[in-house]
């Protein structure tokens, strides 16, 4: 793990649809910006090398994660990333990250830590962690 940049701000806004023009959104999420009082205090963001033996990021310096996000930064043909994870309730999971796209995780339990697995070769993927 090392560190992304010394200051980050990130915004989601989501919007789902049937239609491919968005036109008639079935929702649309876009969170309350950061609040101390009941948002995340923590944040973290790194770049790891996600290697086909698995490469721990830790999260246990948290006591609860808000949201984990994982970009896979492998160019287009690259190779797939698994990020495998416990949600809240203890029970495991597992996501495919395709080459340049993203996974957004906002079950993540912070004591079982995430590892990411290349499906082949060494994968560089960027990590942000938000928790308290």
């Amino acid at each position: 793990e090392r560190p992304l940049a010394d200051y980050l701000k990130i915004e989601v806004t989501a919007t789902y649809s049937k239609k491919s023009d968005f036109s008639s959104p079935k929702a649309t999420f876009k969170p309350d910006p950061y609040n101390p009082a009941t948002g995340p205090d923590e944040y973290d963001a790194y770049i790891v090398d996600a290697v086909a033996g698995g490469s721990t990021v830790n999260t246990t310096k948290y006591d609860s994660l808000d949201t984990v996000i994982v970009k896979n930064n492998a160019a287009s043909g690259g190779s797939n990333v698994t990020a495998a994870f416990q949600n809240a309730a203890a029970s495991a999971q597992s996501q495919v990250i395709a080459p340049g796209k993203q996974g957004v995780f906002p079950d993540v339990l912070a004591s079982a830590n995430l590892l990411l697995t290349a499906a082949s070769g060494t994968v560089e993927c960027e990590v942000f962690i938000a928790g308290t």
